[in-house]
């Protein structure tokens, strides 16, 4: 009997060792943040009425892999910071209240990890809890080609949108409107040994003239951005000449000039004449320039040749007669018109009697002898 009661009296005490461990709460929050912003780190004792004789901080990191104090708080409140983070963490709770939160500021890539939090309770003795910091990287984007596309029968790369260096890794999508059925999309992802990730997402097709000059936007988006990063770009495709055509630049004095132009990109860099190397043909208006003049035009990628045939007719005998007579028409026609419109009737009677009638022999009333 006496044996019973001393083996109930101990299974009482187990009962009541393990309710009173059971009734000490340590709560504590996962924290995300992104790179440069303060941290939050929340843990708390809840449901005891025992003394809190400290409250101590470690941390097991990236850059310390090994679990480490950095911050212990006593009675009343007094700090003690351990390998100097002094400037780094700021006890932000009540002591009393058995609130054992901190605030690590400017947070960085090496900052992530687990962070206990460890009460110390009499008569209990210690209790914690983890606290996990995950620190998040916006990316680094930006568009570009690595090396001009130049046209051709084969796919190239077209252009690159990286987002790079992001934690964790962003998404990268493309806005190509009429381009969607003419390029496709290749995505590659590499990461760093703090695992930040960078993407490249390439647009891959044939380059033609037709694409040159279309715009395209590279859409980003990741946690670390308050919104989709969208960048616009312009799809730059180089060619050679295409055709090369002559225009007239118009006409100086006795001289004429022309302009040889040809569509290309980059820009022609050279313009050769047959006449001479420059992009501008300038000729004298006269029989002596007849000639088939070609013009040459180029960039580092190709040529193309436009002609101009000059064919200058001199006056001629016959077109001098001719316009002599049509002065002298004109002329004759002037006169008539003065005279049947200016000289008075009775002139022009005397005038018309005198060419058909016969001469008279005698004068007016002289009778005939």
């Amino acid at each position: 009997m006496v044996y019973f009661k001393a083996w109930l009296m101990r299974i009482c005490y187990v009962l009541l060792f393990f309710n009173t461990i059971k009734a000490i709460r340590v709560l504590g929050q996962d924290v995300t943040v992104i790179t440069g912003n303060d941290a939050q780190l929340y843990c708390q004792v809840i449901e005891t009425d025992e003394h809190l004789t400290s409250i101590r901080w470690q941390r097991q990191t990236k850059e310390k892999p090994s679990n480490t104090d950095f911050l212990v708080i006593t009675s009343g409140g007094k700090q003690e910071y351990i390998n100097g983070l002094r400037d780094e963490v700021k006890f932000t709770a009540n002591f009393t209240q058995m609130n054992g939160s901190i605030l690590l500021s400017n947070v960085t890539v090496l900052d992530e990890g687990i962070y206990t939090c460890i009460f110390s309770v009499f008569p209990s003795g210690p209790c914690k809890t983890e606290v996990r910091l995950t620190v998040q990287v916006p990316p680094v984007v930006s568009v570009s080609a690595d090396v001009p596309a130049v046209s051709g029968d084969t796919d190239v790369i077209l252009a690159t949108c990286t987002a790079a260096d992001a934690k964790p890794a962003a998404e990268v999508l493309w806005s190509l409107g009429v381009l969607t059925v003419l390029v496709k999309v290749q995505n590659t992802v590499t990461v760093d040994s703090e695992e930040r990730y960078t993407v490249k997402s390439s647009l891959v097709g044939i380059a033609t003239i037709y694409i040159n000059q279309k715009k395209v936007q590279c859409v980003v988006t990741h946690p670390g951005l308050k919104e989709k990063l969208e960048l616009s770009y312009t799809l730059n495709v180089h060619y050679p000449p295409q055709v090369a055509y002559i225009n007239s630049a118009g006409i100086q004095g006795q001289t004429c000039e022309f302009q040889c132009e040809a569509d290309a990109n980059p820009k022609p860099t050279n313009f050769t004449w047959s006449s001479g190397d420059k992009s501008r043909l300038i000729i004298q208006l006269t029989p002596g320039s007849n000639n088939l003049f070609q013009c040459v035009v180029s960039n580092q990628y190709g040529n193309a040749v436009g002609s101009l045939y000059v064919h200058i007719t001199p006056p001629t005998e016959s077109k001098t007669c001719w316009t002599l007579y049509i002065i002298t028409l004109i002329a004759g026609v002037c006169c008539f018109l003065i005279w049947k419109f200016n000289v008075p009737q009775h002139f022009r009677e005397i005038f018309q009697s005198s060419s058909s009638d016969p001469v008279p022999t005698g004068y007016p009333g002289q009778e005939e002898a």
